[in-house]
This record gives structure tokens, C-alpha cells and sequence, in this order.
């Protein structure tokens, strides 16, 4: 029993994050790239991408094209509020508990209805983004960066929901289910983490 705790602890240690704040990735590497490469290298916005994608890819064809449409729409509105100067409190709380929703959506395994899925990929995709508002005080350059996160978000959303869309029934399906589920663990772990605080 006593192990347990102390992996238990070992691993809420491992899984809190630093204090939330504006952030360049790599140093050294602003703007368009910088943007281009944020998705990929922080841990909460791959597993949003991933939850949301899985989630809708639950959908037939047709819905999982449009949730994708309704997600490149909402990054459009993100960059709108940032453009306007509009600073979110708490986005990280935000995406985290959307990914939860989202990885438990995939792990449900059936279509939700539309109009559920499309406010969850988009409070996904806007959350997403207003996190990934970088500390510079330029408002063109945090435009550019902002440009190349959306960029890789659509198009990681994207390749996951149509693969998702096309996977058969049986394996293909249970794993998508799987990785639902561990997506909605992971960032409630994590929210819970950071609430605690």
C-alpha cells in the first residue's frame, strides 16, 4: 500500500505543470515556425488535438468534415479575441477540461449528437489557442506565431478525425476507444493537479 502511494505521488509530481504563462517554445525560435512547432512540443495541446480528434472522428464522414470546418472556424475566432487584446484568466483550465469531455466522447465509441460535438471542438480549438498566445510585445509577430499554431492545429485535428472516420469496426475501433479514454484520464489528471494548487 505504502508503494502505491508513494508512485501515486511520484507520478502527480511528474504530471504538474509549471506556472501557466505565455511561452515560447524552442529559444531562439519565434514567429511563423515558432508557432508552426507549439502544438507539437506541449504535452496539453497534442492530447487536446488528439481527444478532439478522436472524439470527432467518431462521427460519419460528413459530420467529422464538418467538425473539422467548425474547428478551423474557431481558431479564426481565437485570433479575432487575441487581435482585439483579449487575455483569457485561465485557458489551460479550459483546454484541459475540454479534452477530458472530448477523450470521453472517443471512449463513449457512438456519434454525439452534432451540435454537442461542434461546442466542445470549439471551445477546444479556442481554448487551444489563446494558450498559445506568445510573451512578445509585438502584437504582428504574436499574430504570425498564432498563424503557424493554427496551421499544425488543423492539420493534426484534421489527420486524426479522418483517421479516425475510416477506421473499421472491431480492433481499429476499441483502440480509438482506448485512446479516448486515456486522453480524458490524462487531462483530468492534470486538472486536478493544477486545481490543487
Amino acid at each position: 500500500m505504502m508503494r502505491m502511494r508513494a508512485a501515486f505521488a511520484a507520478l502527480v509530481l511528474l504530471a504538474a505543470p509549471e506556472a501557466a504563462q505565455a511561452h515560447v517554445v524552442i529559444e531562439g525560435m519565434s514567429g511563423f515556425s515558432g508557432g508552426l512547432l507549439h502544438p507539437l512540443l506541449v504535452p496539453a495541446h497534442i492530447l487536446a488535438l488528439l481527444g478532439g480528434g478522436l472524439m470527432a472522428g467518431c462521427q460519419s464522414r460528413r459530420d467529422g468534415i464538418a467538425l473539422i470546418a467548425i474547428f478551423a472556424g474557431s481558431l479564426g475566432v481565437a485570433s479575432g479575441l487575441v487581435a482585439t487584446a483579449y487575455a483569457a484568466q485561465e485557458p489551460g483550465l479550459v483546454l484541459l477540461a475540454a479534452t477530458a469531455i472530448a477523450g470521453l466522447g472517443a471512449a463513449y465509441g457512438r456519434p454525439l449528437p452534432l451540435p454537442a460535438s461542434a461546442i466542445v471542438v470549439g471551445l477546444v480549438a479556442i481554448a487551444l489557442l489563446l494558450d498559445s498566445v506568445p510573451a512578445v510585445p509585438s502584437r504582428a509577430e504574436t499574430m504570425l506565431a498564432l498563424s503557424g499554431t493554427a496551421l499544425t492545429a488543423i492539420a493534426l485535428f484534421a489527420f486524426v478525425t479522418m483517421l479516425s472516420v475510416a477506421a473499421r469496426p472491431g480492433w481499429p475501433r476499441t483502440g480509438i476507444r482506448i485512446a479516448g479514454s486515456w486522453c480524458a484520464a490524462s487531462a483530468l489528471l492534470v486538472l486536478v493537479a493544477q486545481l490543487a494548487r
